[in-house]
């Protein structure tokens, strides 16, 4: 029996090694690496392409063709020593069989989640779906008024009326706002694993989308009016009394993220800018409009149902440029940073080397 292992033979050539040999990356950059790597536990190549260094293409090629043959091969030298598990081996190294190591890299594989994400092609259908709410919403309420006969058409104003709460349109755009959370909330993790400070105004901005999603779905706003309209005595534009507060939560806003947006990048800084005016014109500006023309005629009519669909619309669209705008600025601006579902079962998977 063999009592000793040489170290160099159960310590198979590492992923930083190759990629520096192959000069993708430079010595500093390796170095810089492992060192955040020591930080905070992530595998290097996800470091690598987080920072825009690599593409994960070019990870994965390295992993398949040259790190895992040389892991299996150093195992099996091993193995071919007759080493036993209760045998003293090298740190390093781990006795497991090349097919369990093969079955395990299947296994990982097999339960890695990828969803390619267009910010075009998202944008796209975003539009198609917002257009398509607000032609169901105005078809719905046009056979209330000119076919009140019509069977079912009162039940299918209540599923599609844009200005209805609890039915499609009113979940459609609480999904978009809670995407726009979700994005944000992806860009701060983003920085907050690279130590860039950026990371607190990306979250903020999260925690303001969740907010506005909430809102959107219970609709506190609207629960505002009346006692505010008490309150200050409102009338005319001001009769839907809760754009006072809204527009008080614009301007805190704009305050408290303003700087930060004018430091973005000036292709995505446009855009948010194009987004919120849209947003803002159609949830304050012609909801104060739809407001006044209320107090004077009544919601119960044609131009009111225009105005209401038309104020949806505009919010609806400025969500929709908003999510544009975050999708990319991920794939101009955080190069290599994907959105992965790893499902693993620990008790079925052997152990393997894994010092990526």
């Amino acid at each position: 029996m063999i009592s000793h292992v040489d170290k160099q033979e159960c310590q198979p050539k590492q992923l930083g090694m190759y990629l520096l040999e192959a000069a993708l990356i430079t010595q500093y950059e390796l170095e810089a690496a492992l060192k955040e790597q020591q930080l905070n536990g992530q595998k290097l190549g996800e470091i690598l392409v987080m920072h825009g260094l690599l593409q994960q293409e070019t990870i994965e090629y390295f992993m398949t063709n040259l790190v895992i043959p040389d892991r299996q091969k150093s195992l099996k030298q091993v193995f071919n020593h007759g080493l036993n598990q209760d045998e003293h081996l090298c740190a390093t190294c781990e006795p497991v069989f090349a097919n369990n190591v093969e079955d395990a890299i299947a296994t990982r594989r097999s339960h890695n989640v990828e969803l390619p994400i267009s910010a075009h092609q998202i944008f796209k259908f975003l539009l198609c779906v917002v257009f398509s709410l607000a032609f169901l919403s105005l078809l719905a309420n046009f056979s209330v008024y000119y076919m009140p006969n019509l069977p079912s058409n009162y039940s299918l104003r209540k599923i599609f009326d844009l200005n209805t709460e609890e039915n499609i349109p009113s979940l459609y755009s609480t999904a978009a706002l809670l995407f726009c959370s979700l994005l944000l909330a992806t860009i701060a993790q983003a920085y907050k694993l690279v130590k860039n400070s950026s990371f607190r105004s990306w979250r903020g901005m999260s925690i303001v989308f969740a907010f506005l999603a909430i809102d959107e779905y219970i609709s506190i706003h609207e629960q505002l009016t009346k006692p505010l309209r008490n309150i200050f005595n409102t009338s005319g534009l001001f009769f839907y009394a809760w754009v006072i507060v809204g527009a008080i939560f614009v301007v805190i806003f704009l305050l408290v993220f303003g700087k930060f947006v004018l430091s973005l990048p000036a292709s995505i800084k446009r855009l948010f800018f194009i987004a919120g005016l849209i947003y803002v014109t159609g949830a304050i500006g012609i909801e104060m409009i739809g407001g006044s023309y209320n107090e004077q005629h009544s919601i119960h009519n044609i131009f009111y149902i225009w105005l209401a669909t038309l104020e949806e619309v505009f919010e609806m669209i400025g969500v929709a440029i908003f999510i544009y705008a975050l999708l990319m600025y991920m794939s101009r601006y955080m190069k290599g940073v994907t959105i992965k579902l790893n499902i693993l079962d620990s008790r079925k998977q052997p152990k393997i080397i894994d010092n990526i």
